[in-house]
């Protein structure tokens, strides 16, 4: 690639070169260290590119060889410049044309985030901005280490980031801190609690007092398993022991929803009119060519934006707009009582499968439908099989001595 800029700012000819001593013109050429390239062979001709140096010395060997040379194609900087050496105001454009844009480029005009899945791309770019790094920041400005510490500093989630300026565009690839399975300390003495009112249908203790029975109904926030163990010795209170209470425990619950939804619905039928508006975004300003007189009625407007760029990198603070707006008919539509009751069931399922998680299971759905003004409402019950238990730490003092850490000392 540098080679073919060397030889386009120096300039070179393509040329045709035929005769009765093609190759020991060539010879002769690479004899006088003239460069020649790209040769390709057409019957008794040969095309060959050369630089406008060379060319003049071939002359010569085209003299002694007795072959001829024709010029093909002419191309390189200075050719350019000689075709364009009377149009000063445009040399002088291009010049100011060339300073503009080595101006823009030592500006950041692309904030490109990527490995965020957590935190979201719009809090990132804000919390950029408010540290001072936004499109129109000068590049000498910016630090990439402190970018780097800002962002690890102040956001918890992120473990590891990297900050590079490519051009006009900053470029910042970071990696989220994984999350950490819940550890259960077995140390730490505590109960299990129900969660949720229901009936115990199946229990299986590993450690702790069980509290209760399976067939029985359960409060929320009764003791299921007790942490406390007592150990007796001939029916007199030998030790009492505080252990981390564990089982699993699995009761049938009931879950009550509501739904409802509208039977009537508007559906978009497109006539295929499209109008259009164009337009260019100069740093942020919006500057449109036309607007044209928007006769429909119903239409949705579409924007549709193209970044300029020179290069992958050497992105301009630019962009071509173009504004759709596509005219519509709007059809009122009715759901049938079937299609509707059929979203119903699903959005009720879905709503029960989030509240119950993996570990539960749907034994029972009733829904009841009934209409109200074009609308569709639905109230179902639900029994489910799922664990109730959670684990609550016991108050040592309580229990010792029943005072919750109140002072007992006797004032009289």
């Amino acid at each position: 690639m540098f080679l073919s800029i060397w030889n386009y700012l120096r300039g070179y000819v393509t040329i045709e070169v035929y005769g009765f001593s093609v190759e020991r013109f060539m010879n002769l050429a690479s004899y006088k260290g003239i460069y020649l390239w790209d040769i390709k062979r057409n019957n008794s001709k040969v095309q060959m590119k050369v630089s406008i140096k060379g060319f003049r010395m071939l002359k010569t060997c085209a003299k002694k060889t007795k072959c001829k040379i024709k010029i093909i194609q002419k191309k390189g900087w200075p050719f350019v410049a000689h075709r364009y050496r009377k149009r000063k105001m445009m040399a002088l454009g291009g010049l100011i044309f060339l300073g503009i844009l080595y101006l823009l480029s030592s500006f950041i005009w692309v904030i490109e985030i990527n490995g965020n899945e957590k935190i979201s791309t719009e809090e990132l770019i804000k919390a950029l901005e408010e540290y001072g790094l936004k499109p129109g920041t000068w590049k000498r400005n910016i630090d990439t280490n402190q970018v780097e510490n800002f962002l690890i500093t102040n956001f918890n989630d992120i473990a590891w980031t990297a900050v590079d300026i490519k051009g006009t565009k900053a470029i910042i690839d970071l990696t989220e801190t994984v999350t950490k399975p819940e550890i259960v300390d077995k140390d730490t003495p505590c109960d299990l609690v129900a969660e949720k009112t229901g009936l115990i249908i199946s229990m299986v203790i590993r450690a702790g007092t069980p509290k209760v029975e399976v067939k029985d109904l359960v409060q929320k926030g009764d003791i299921l398993v007790s942490g406390e163990l007592v150990v007796n010795s001939e029916d007199e209170i030998q030790e009492k022991k505080y252990v981390h209470a564990d089982a699993d425990i699995l009761a049938k619950t009931r879950y009550e929803l509501t739904y409802e939804q509208p039977l009537l619905y508007m559906e978009k039928q497109y006539t295929g009119k499209v109008k259009k508006q164009y337009g260019i975004e100069v740093i942020n300003k919006e500057f449109n060519f036309f607007k044209p007189r928007i006769s429909f009625q119903n239409y949705d407007k579409i924007i549709n934006k193209t970044q300029l760029s020179l290069t992958k990198y050497l992105i301009l603070p630019i962009q071509g707009v173009i504004y759709e707006y596509k005219e519509y008919k709007p059809i009122i539509k009715k759901k049938t009582l079937e299609e509707a009751k059929k979203i119903a069931e699903q959005e009720i399922k879905k709503e029960l499968e989030e509240k119950i998680g993996e570990d539960g299971e749907i034994v029972t759905l009733d829904i009841k439908y009934y209409t109200e003004e074009n609308f569709l409402k639905a109230k179902a019950v639900s029994t489910v099989i799922e664990p109730i238990d959670k684990p609550q730490l016991i108050n040592r003092r309580k229990t010792i001595d029943a005072t919750e850490g109140k002072d007992t000392t006797d004032t009289n």
